[in-house]
């Protein structure tokens, strides 16, 4: 599975896991609320140029454009806008949009959010979006009943991660590998993710 951010496809044919990574989201914060049928992409990053482009912040950092052709812009007034063109520029992701063609249009709206129609997102065979995982009931093999809740769903690089609280709420969130080798099971329509019996990760927990 690959990596982070509610748009993302998680493939789960994917690496082993990397136990050493740490949290990091690259100075993203996520928004309070998303807008119904629309899914997170990102924020509005520094200017690039002074037409008005600017360095897209996601928490993978990504580098690579899938082809959205409009964007949701949670200005004020929100408004659906047209996206120019992609490209890479020093080795990260820059967007003009329409609308916005200065460089103080862009400065005005750091930070700003930018979401991406759930419609305009196809998946393949074993991949998932991220937004559709956190949530998700999370079950155990040979454990009984509810183990927890995903909340969040990060990439460090190597792999996804899945933040899970257990069901005590005394106990701290853990990080399990979403990889292969440790997913029994992802029911898209139960909205339940069953795991294998993985001590090493599930330290919160007595097996």
């Amino acid at each position: 599975m690959r990596s982070s951010p509610q748009t993302d496809k998680l493939n789960q044919k994917s690496q082993e896991p990397d136990k050493s990574a740490a949290r990091r989201n690259h100075g993203t914060i996520p928004p309070a609320k998303t807008p119904e049928g629309w899914l997170w992409l990102g924020q509005v990053g520094r200017p690039h140029g002074v037409r008005g482009a600017f360095f897209l912040k996601t928490e993978d950092n990504r580098v690579s454009w899938p082809g959205y052709k409009k964007l949701l812009l949670q200005s004020a007034p929100e408004k659906v806008v047209h996206v120019e063109s992609a490209y890479v520029s020093g080795g990260k992701l820059a967007l003009q949009l329409e609308s916005v063609n200065s460089r103080e249009i862009c400065e005005a709206l750091y930070n700003t959010h930018l979401f991406v129609s759930r419609k305009e997102i196809k998946l393949e065979q074993d991949e998932f979006l991220v937004a559709e995982l956190v949530g998700c009931q999370v079950y155990v093999e040979a454990r009984e009943g509810v183990f927890g809740q995903v909340v969040a769903v990060h990439n460090f690089g190597a792999q996804e991660t899945l933040e899970i609280q257990p069901l005590s709420p005394a106990t701290e969130t853990i990080l399990f590998p979403f990889v292969d080798a440790f997913i029994i099971e992802v029911d898209e329509a139960r909205r339940t993710i069953t795991l294998k019996n993985e001590p090493s990760f599930l330290d919160n927990e007595q097996p």
